[in-house]
């Protein structure tokens, strides 16, 4: 190559490093020099050009084409489409400016442009000769035969292979019967540091890292006993000790066994650093799910007792045993449900809330759910419903879908300032292939919702956080910045994908996507009648947290119920044993002694099959199984809870 190409830095370039060039680059760049034409090779998608020194145009190494003729682009344009497509072309008397041309004075060119392809066919770039118009017939002709045969010149030397080993960047060795290493090209040793006075001592394989050699002796046992190729990936040590990633694949057909590798280092090193920043995010994620969970099932029991505390406390004022007191219980009432709203949000977003998901119809949901939307909405916001006519029915939590679809409506009414439009659509989609811009959301069916709004919408960098706990662009005191990870934690949580597309004065639009459930759906459960006095019902009570169990105790001997009380799951079985049968069984999930609710249910219906069983549960690090919610008899009522919902869940078991 000429000293101004050999100089140049080429990593700066498109084209990259000089070393990582293909072998029909490196043998073209070789043809280019020894041309006593002037020319210029133009290479890749960027048209990045190689001169040689005859080149006429003052211009540095690795630079454009477009842009180094750009004034003349208008006549010479087509002439270069034409060769990137495969067939030579010729232009005629093109103009080059005396500031633009070596010699200083203006001058004009004829030009020739032959196309170039790689190793596998394709065009991958052209050949720029240039003539003086000036030049007689003789040279002109010659000139133009040069240029013509130069793509069927550089064919030749890609048959000989002596070419592509003496050019390619691809290290290329040829081993002996001991599978040393008895031939390599020049790759081998720019690239591992052995050269030929200091050749390893050991095979091949032993150079290999051990972690891959075992699939590089299969590889070279296949080649020896037949003409298979393959490929694998191992680490080759460099004559300095450290280790290089590689991806070799072996020559069939050859004389001795031959392989090429490539060299894979800096790629599978930025793919480790991916996944360590990856796994990273994952640690510390983990982290804060586990705080959340933590605190929010802590808060959950604490909140649960005042709650029930205060609703008994509300009874007595109801009958008049004390006065004056009722502000001070709404006061506090009002406390609590927005304590218990935050933990349910935490719970949501730790993807650890426990669900209680049915089959159910989204519009039908939605159509119950509109004057709560509206209230939440308010007067000067316009609900416009765009619903499929037949939604597919899903299996979700349905209160905690109805939790959702209010926040995000809190949301569109925060973002239109209280006046705007918000259109709610529910329809059925079907995927063939896993969607590209979506990893996690596979071929299937879906029931999609969508909530859009015209509200102030939302900035790219505002979008890449929308989903983390605590950010908001609300002013300080006016959001916790729990409700939209709230809503994407149950959505994840319930095996669906949720995004929001949006710009800046152009509204947003939440889209939530849940897998279609294969069922039917069921008729609806009726809670709407007043429940009915107890008849003397016997039931077993296992909580670990006491006044939280003497609260529930009490609440449900007051509705006229028998009730037993345990704190342990071996209590729970003892007392099952004893003192059973009860008509129901209320357990909370997680239990001390590392014995759960759930296995306490097993062990229960181990001695009664048909034993009715609520759960109840604040937090649970390993979710109930859906299998034994399905089950006949079974319910879940997630803390905190009124003992209002209590005796009504009770009641509606006992009556079924």
């Amino acid at each position: 190559m000429s000293a101004s190409i050999a100089a140049t830095d080429w990593s700066r370039t498109a084209l990259g490093p000089l070393s990582h060039w293909p072998a029909t680059l490196r043998i073209a760049v070789d043809m280019l020099h020894l041309s006593p034409f002037p020319c210029a090779l133009v290479w890749g998608p960027e048209l990045s050009v190689i001169l040689n020194d005859s080149y006429p145009v003052v211009a540095r190494q690795g630079c454009s084409f477009h842009d180094l003729w750009e004034d003349a682009w208008e006549s010479m344009g087509a002439a270069v489409f034409q060769a990137l497509e495969g067939c030579g072309g010729l232009v005629e008397d093109v103009p080059l400016p005396a500031g633009r041309q070596r010699g200083g004075a203006e001058a004009r060119f004829n030009c020739y442009y032959s196309p170039i392809r790689d190793d596998h066919g394709a065009v991958a770039g052209f050949l720029h000769t240039m003539i003086a118009a000036s030049a007689n017939a003789e040279a002109l002709r010659e000139w133009q035969e040069r240029a013509q045969s130069f793509e069927a010149q550089l064919g030749t030397y890609l048959a000989d292979s002596e070419h592509t080993w003496q050019f390619s960047p691809d290290v290329m060795v040829v081993l002996d019967a001991e599978q040393h290493v008895h031939l390599s090209n020049p790759a081998w040793q720019r690239t591992l540091g052995w050269s030929d006075d200091r050749r390893p001592e050991v095979s091949l394989p032993e150079l290999l890292h051990p972690g891959e050699r075992t699939e590089a002796v299969l590889a070279l046992a296949a080649l020896q006993n037949g003409d298979v190729a393959s490929t694998f990936e191992a680490r080759a040590r460099h004559a300095d000790g450290y280790y290089l990633w590689f991806s070799w694949y072996t020559i069939p057909g050859q004389a001795m066994p031959t392989l090429v590798g490539r060299e894979l280092t800096e790629t599978r090193n930025a793919a480790q650093r991916l996944a360590e920043a990856a796994l990273r995010e994952s640690r510390r994620m983990d982290s804060v799910v586990k705080v959340a969970g933590g605190l929010a099932h802590e808060m959950n029991n604490v909140l649960s007792g005042v709650g029930s505390s205060l609703e008994l406390l509300e009874r007595r004022l109801l009958q008049g045993r004390i006065e004056s007191l009722e502000s001070y219980v709404a006061m506090a009432r009002e406390c609590a449900e927005r304590a218990i709203g935050l933990t349910h949000n935490l719970l949501a977003f730790a993807r650890s809330q426990p669900l209680s998901p049915s089959a159910l119809d989204v519009n039908r949901l939605m159509r119950e759910a509109q004057p709560a939307m509206q209230q939440t909405l308010g007067s000067e916001m316009l609900l416009s419903w765009e619903l499929d006519i037949s939604p597919w029915p899903v299996q979700l939590d349905p209160e905690r879908l109805r939790t959702a679809v209010l926040q995000l409506c809190a949301n569109a009414r925060e973002a239109c300032q209280g006046r705007g439009k918000l259109s709610i659509r529910t329809l059925n989609e079907r995927m063939t292939v896993a969607s590209e811009a979506r990893p996690g959301l596979p071929a299937g069916d879906y029931v999609t919702i969508q909530l859009e709004d015209d509200g102030h919408g939302m900035s790219a960098e505002d979008l890449a956080h929308a989903f983390e706990p605590f950010f908001t662009t609300k002013a300080l005191g006016q959001g916790a910045g729990l409700g939209l990870p709230m809503v994407h934690g149950f959505v994840c949580q319930s095996g669906g994908q949720m995004w929001i597309e949006s710009q800046i004065d152009q509204g947003a639009r939440v889209v939530m996507m849940f897998p279609r459930y294969q069922g039917v759906l069921p008729e609806q459960a009726d809670f709407t009648t007043d429940p009915k006095p107890a008849r003397g019902e016997r039931l077993l009570l296992v909580d670990d947290e006491v006044n939280l169990r003497g609260l529930m105790k009490e609440a449900l001997v007051e509705r006229g119920y028998v009730v037993d009380d345990v704190s342990d799951a071996n209590a729970a079985l003892g007392q099952f044993r004893n003192a059973g049968p009860f008509e129901l069984v209320i357990t909370d999930i997680g239990l001390p002694g590392g014995f759960s609710g759930s296995q306490v249910a097993r062990a229960l219906r181990m001695i009664e099959p048909a034993q009715k069983i609520l759960f109840i549960t604040g937090f649970t690090g390993e979710p109930i199984e859906q299998a034994l919610l399905d089950q006949p008899g079974t319910a879940l009522l997630r803390k905190p809870f009124s003992l209002e919902t209590l005796n009504r869940q009770v009641q509606h078991m006992l009556r079924d």
